[in-house]
């Protein structure tokens, strides 16, 4: 399910806070990498997102073999940590695109904060085909659909207490890891999607916002008439 954009809209400023919240999306609009990082060199390009000429997104550049580089791997350790249960994040969704020659297994990785060796992994992957095109994907968070990969903490401790959010090539089964690849990957449009009671409650919010402008304009008005 995508974000309706009104709510994408209102919150996408929230990405430059250190706290996941409900409804950010991570657009590149920016000219940056909005904090993502990693060994294969995410770059921001100008041209060629989801909506063609001027829609911006994210390369990722492995080149297989060992050591920084060799892994379709990204990560951010600001806007995407925290608690993601008091934020009501229950999936996130991206645009993907495999613009190698080599099929792509994504999943999505949630490391501890205060346990970073302990890491929750998808249990399945998102296959991504050469020449597939970008596809709109989603990572469901729920304790079914993430499975531990490393260390100890429970699924409790760190959905609550996100340090590092990671998008990873990882194919055949979850692995700690993930497997080199000669490869390239767009990204983009990272969406924090809430669960429906966290969605109801920011229409709300819009809506309310939207009658106190409107009755602090119509006061504005009759002063000057007045």
């Amino acid at each position: 399910m995508r974000l309706a954009p009104f709510v994408a809209a209102i919150l996408c400023a929230a990405g430059a806070q250190a706290q996941v919240v409900a409804g950010q999306i991570d657009t590149f609009q920016d000219g940056t990498t909005m904090n993502w990082s990693g060994g294969a060199s995410p770059t921001n390009i100008p041209d060629g997102g989801p909506l063609g000429a001027g829609d911006r997104f994210l390369r990722l550049t492995a080149t297989g073999g060992g050591g920084s580089g060799s892994r379709i791997a990204t990560f951010n350790d600001n806007q995407w940590s925290g608690d993601f249960q008091a934020a009501g994040v229950t999936r996130v969704e991206a645009d993907l695109l495999n613009m190698g020659n080599t099929t792509l297994e994504m999943r999505i990785v949630l490391f501890r904060f205060n346990a970073p060796t302990s890491r929750f992994t998808s249990a399945n992957a998102v296959v991504l085909a050469p020449g597939s095109g970008w596809q709109h994907v989603a990572f469901d968070l729920d304790s079914a659909s993430l499975v531990s990969v490393a260390g100890s903490a429970t699924y409790a401790q760190t959905i609550t207490d996100v340090g590092r959010m990671m998008f990873r090539h990882d194919p055949g089964g979850p692995s700690a890891q993930g497997t080199s690849v000669v490869g390239q990957l767009g990204i983009d449009n990272v969406q924090a999607v809430p669960e429906p009671a966290t969605l109801a409650a920011l229409a709300l919010g819009m809506a309310a916002l939207g009658r106190r402008r409107r009755s602090s304009e119509k006061s504005r008005i009759l002063r000057e008439i007045g």
